[in-house]
């Protein structure tokens, strides 16, 4: 069974002690993407937003992040679905396309596909004993999984409402993109991982779905963020909570480079500097992600072992020091769609 991690004083040494049972890498021929409209989906590279390099280690920059905000209107929905990664698949099939391995491990059959907030939610419960709830349904023989994200309230509050739209807007005036939208169109990328079981010689196949605010000349996802201007631009000096979440946030989606605002008392960002995702592994923090994708292989498995029918479906929960729970399910019993 898994469990939360209870020894939480040690926690730096905790989280970064690396595994050596299981590995986890990015296929790097499997890579998709998709731009999603409300409920519409569109395969391929088309939507791109363009980061504006220029703009880059700029000083006296003048982007207000709040320009238009109304807190009257939701800006902390994610209309980033695990509805539109299905809807993905089922538009290209391309799971068809994979070739399994022939040597080596034993390749588990079920591949798993979920959105990056899935594996971001565990990462919490793990360091942060955040309670999680997931939802797995079983579709073709494939496992899709989603994250309940009103869990604890935490889209509720104006400062989070304020925060989201003001991530998005910084995204919005550094990018450019053919075809200019609202908040409400998202372009993702889908990372193919194999994380594989040296212990027991088995690994599995998990497509993560990321949203890319921001690409570069050369076709690489950028991470984008703000962060006040008391950290004095160095990601040294952002706590280690915020520091994990902009490292794995940019480690899912494949991307290499972290662009960021520095953002005044007055939310006028003016200074966007970039770091590189090496700086959280290598340097002061030491960030890996050993010991998550231990537990991320633990908590599929335990799905692929529980929903055994086309169309089954499961609850798990997570909560702060109790075993994992999953539940056989329904969605009339649970009044709510699988792909949350």
């Amino acid at each position: 069974m898994a469990h939360a991690p209870r020894n939480m004083g040690s926690r730096a040494g905790a989280r970064n002690r690396r595994s050596v049972d299981v590995e986890a890498r990015i296929v790097q021929s499997g890579n998709f993407e998709y731009t999603s409209h409300n409920d519409e989906v569109t395969p391929g590279g088309g939507g791109r937003p363009m980061l504006i390099e220029r703009m880059i280690h700029q000083k006296n920059v003048s982007i207000d992040v709040m320009d238009g905000y109304d807190k009257n209107v939701n800006s902390t929905l994610n209309h980033h679905s695990i509805y539109h990664l299905y809807e993905y698949e089922a538009q290209t099939m391309f799971l068809d396309s994979l070739i399994p391995s022939l040597f080596g491990f034993y390749e588990i059959q079920t591949r798993f596909l979920c959105c990056r907030y899935v594996i971001c939610d565990i990462d919490d419960w793990m360091g942060r004993r955040k309670s999680i709830e997931l939802l797995a349904i079983r579709k073709n023989g494939d496992i899709y999984i989603g994250s309940n994200k009103n869990m604890d309230g935490r889209n509720d509050t104006e400062e989070n409402n304020a925060a989201a739209f003001g991530g998005l807007n910084f995204a919005k005036k550094v990018t450019k993109e053919i075809f200019p939208s609202t908040f409400r169109k998202h372009h993702s990328v889908v990372k193919h991982w194999c994380i594989e079981n040296h212990r027991f010689h088995r690994k599995m196949n998990v497509f993560i779905s990321s949203v890319a605010r921001a690409f570069d000349s050369s076709g690489n996802v950028v991470e984008l963020k703000t962060v006040s201007s008391n950290s004095m631009g160095k990601v040294q000096n952002l706590s280690r909570t915020k520091a994990r979440m902009w490292w794995l946030r940019a480690l899912l989606s494949g991307a290499n480079r972290i662009v960021y605002g520095l953002r005044m008392d007055n939310l006028i960002v003016n200074e966007i500097l970039e770091a590189s995702i090496d700086e959280f592994t290598k340097g002061h923090f030491r960030f890996s992600e050993a010991d998550l994708f231990s537990e991320v292989f633990k908590i599929f498995e335990k799905i692929d072992r529980t929903i055994i029918d086309e169309e089954s479906m499961c609850l798990i929960n997570l909560e702060k020091f109790e075993p994992m729970k999953v539940t056989l399910t329904t969605s009339e019993s649970i009044r709510r769609s699988p792909f949350w």
